[in-house]
């Protein structure tokens, strides 16, 4: 195969460090956002430079990163960055650079990052299953370079195409394993009645919570109601404001687990703790599955309905389900 390897790294020293004008007080801490990303790209037959999409694309991701404070780390995927090609390749999953490994700089410690391109059944699977094992799945394949994992937007098959057995053997293991997703950094935020007493750092009960998602992470709900929590495992919404939303099952057993039924909902304005019930898990992935959000390809104004429990000492929970350039536009403006 002919191929190059095409590191097209995004130095965040230069389009951010720029911009924080910060020395790291220790070796030990990370320089900027602690990550650059890289990308490796099939050549092309008669191909003699770089394209220079794969550049626009990383910057893009630095400019996300820069605006909204999401972190990107190995084992995250990225739902169409790719969209406005034809290609099949319309996503992206992110792991550790195999050949370029973690450095300490004097400005502190650097990893790197690779941004793999994936099809959408790649991305299912890795949503439903674990980004991590999709993409050892990935080095098996030729077609993808092998450990290389290059991006190739002419690739035509999925992994699942190219190996006619290996999607039943995702599935025996999805069903026995679950998911491995216990975490999601997505354009959300929640907001808690009387939150403005919940600053102190203690956590405290509330019984009022609005939840607001965009239709990306809307899209995700069916399978981490019933990969996650109603195989008893927690979930983390990691918002956009950098606040956390923590979905309990109802026999989760953990020493940080604060929320019972007497207290479904607990928060110290950072993190909440919402405990979930089956009741409640059935009554979500109904909801879910009577909008088809499949098949949207936007929301209009928003979605939204409110769940009451008497079951759990009368938690009220709204679940709005708005566009991503308002949520965006929600916290430029306030």
């Amino acid at each position: 195969m002919k191929e190059f390897i095409s590191n097209l790294n995004m130095m965040f020293r230069n389009e951010i460090l720029n911009k924080l004008k910060r020395r790291v007080k220790s070796a030990e801490e990370n320089s900027g956002y602690g990550y650059e990303l890289t990308m490796r790209v099939k050549k092309e037959i008669n191909e003699n430079e770089p394209p220079k999409w794969p550049v626009k694309l990383l910057q893009a991701l630095a400019k996300y990163t820069f605006q909204t404070g999401g972190i990107l780390d190995e084992g995250d995927h990225i739902p169409n960055v790719l969209s406005d090609s034809d290609s099949k390749i319309r996503h992206a999953l992110v792991c550790e650079d195999s050949t370029l490994k973690t450095s300490q700089t004097r400005f502190g410690r650097v990893k790197f990052l690779q941004i793999v391109g994936c099809t959408n059944d790649e991305l299912k699977f890795a949503q439903e299953w674990s980004t991590r094992k999709i993409l050892n799945l990935m080095k098996n394949f030729r077609e993808l370079g092998n450990d290389y994992l290059l991006v190739d937007l002419k690739r035509s098959k999925s992994i699942f195409e190219l190996d006619s057995d290996l999607r039943r053997k995702t599935l025996r293991n999805l069903k026995k394993e679950g998911s491995f997703m216990s975490f999601v950094k997505s354009k959300c935020f929640w907001r808690l009645n009387l939150e403005c007493s919940s600053n102190d750092g203690n956590f405290k009960p509330y019984d009022q919570l609005t939840f607001n998602i965009d239709l990306e992470t809307a899209r995700l709900f069916p399978l981490i109601l019933k990969q996650r929590l109603d195989k008893e495992n927690s979930f983390i919404f990691n918002g956009i404001d950098g606040r956390s939303l923590i979905l309990v099952p109802e026999n989760f057993s953990n020493s940080n687990c604060l929320v019972t039924k007497e207290n479904p909902v607990q928060s110290n304005g950072e993190e909440c703790q919402v405990l979930v019930n089956k009741r409640l898990i059935d009554s979500l992935y109904i909801f879910f599955q009577q909008l088809k959000l499949d098949k949207k390809e936007e929301v209009g104004e928003h979605i939204s309905r409110k769940f009451f429990f008497d079951d759990l000492n009368e938690f009220s929970l709204y679940l709005r389900i708005i566009s991503s350039e308002k949520i965006l536009n929600f916290f430029e403006n306030n």
